[in-house]
């Protein structure tokens, strides 16, 4: 599929010469012309789109499930305090749909 003004940015998009980071393209940013033209100068060759026609909410509460199923597989019912502490930080962060 090709990249068209008016698509979403579903995950961050990062250019990058070498080590130097020269273009940043946050998620949830909507693309116009002037930015795939420059995507395309600085060499970015994919980037993941929010697809409009994907039932997103159904898809999130059963991602945001299937992820609370996995934490308690890994760290179980009482986890460390240590455990704990890494198992909070990661239901903060949930699960990424793109």
């Amino acid at each position: 599929m090709a990249l068209e003004p008016g698509m979403v940015v579903a995950r961050p998009v990062v250019g990058r010469s070498g080590v130097l980071e020269i273009m940043y393209v946050a998620a949830g940013f909507t693309v116009n012309a002037n930015t795939i033209e420059q995507m395309v100068i600085k060499g970015v060759e994919c980037i993941a789109v929010v697809d409009a026609s994907v039932q997103q909410t159904t898809d999130r509460n059963a991602a945001v499930a299937q992820f609370e199923a996995r934490l308690a597989e890994i760290f179980g019912s009482h986890p460390n305090p240590a455990c704990q502490t890494l198992m909070d930080a990661l239901r903060i962060a949930r699960p990424v749909l793109c």
